[in-house]
């Protein structure tokens, strides 16, 4: 899909100016709300998948740690207000603390080319990356970068921040 080619600031309904995540920001952007859920491979496919193929991701981006696999430990990562776009090349940092190991893993996701109007932003921990419905998420912290690294949003559990 091709990405919206203005970098103009839009005007949004609830009186925000949106702009592109990665490249400028006219408002401080903030993760409102973070929900891990584990999902199973049957739970990602929709009607609109077995009619045309593709699966359906209007008004979310998803990222999977292994593209291959849909199953898995799902971070649903909601915006408070609907971007214009993420940018090509935007750093979503996701670190976990999870009941199969005693280390805490980092995994990083570089947005691919997207469709406009994101709200929410589905990062998958999917296939050998996450050991199935017994593992269980301990603390996490997300943080997203510019394509350069600097970072314009963060959010982590209150587990995350005592330990931390």
């Amino acid at each position: 899909m091709a990405a919206c080619a203005s970098n103009a600031p839009q005007e949004l309904g609830d009186g925000k100016s949106g702009s592109i995540i990665g490249v400028n920001r006219n408002s401080n952007l903030e993760i409102s709300d973070v929900l891990p859920k584990y999902v199973e491979d049957y739970e990602t496919r929709t009607i609109w998948e077995a009619l045309t193929g593709d699966e359906f991701t209007h008004g979310y981006l998803v990222m999977r740690s292994q593209p291959e696999s849909r199953e898995g430990m799902y971070f649903f990562v909601m915006l408070p207000w609907s971007v214009s776009e993420i940018s090509t090349g935007t750093i979503i940092e996701l670190e976990v603390d999870s009941t199969a190991t005693a280390k805490t893993r980092k995994f990083t996701f570089k947005v691919p080319e997207t469709s406009s109007v994101v709200r929410e932003i589905k990062l998958g921990l999917t296939g050998l990356d996450w050991k199935g419905k017994s593992e269980r998420v301990n603390a996490w912290k997300i943080a997203i970068k510019t394509p350069a690294g600097n970072t314009i949003a963060e959010k982590q559990s209150w587990l995350w921040a005592v330990k931390h």
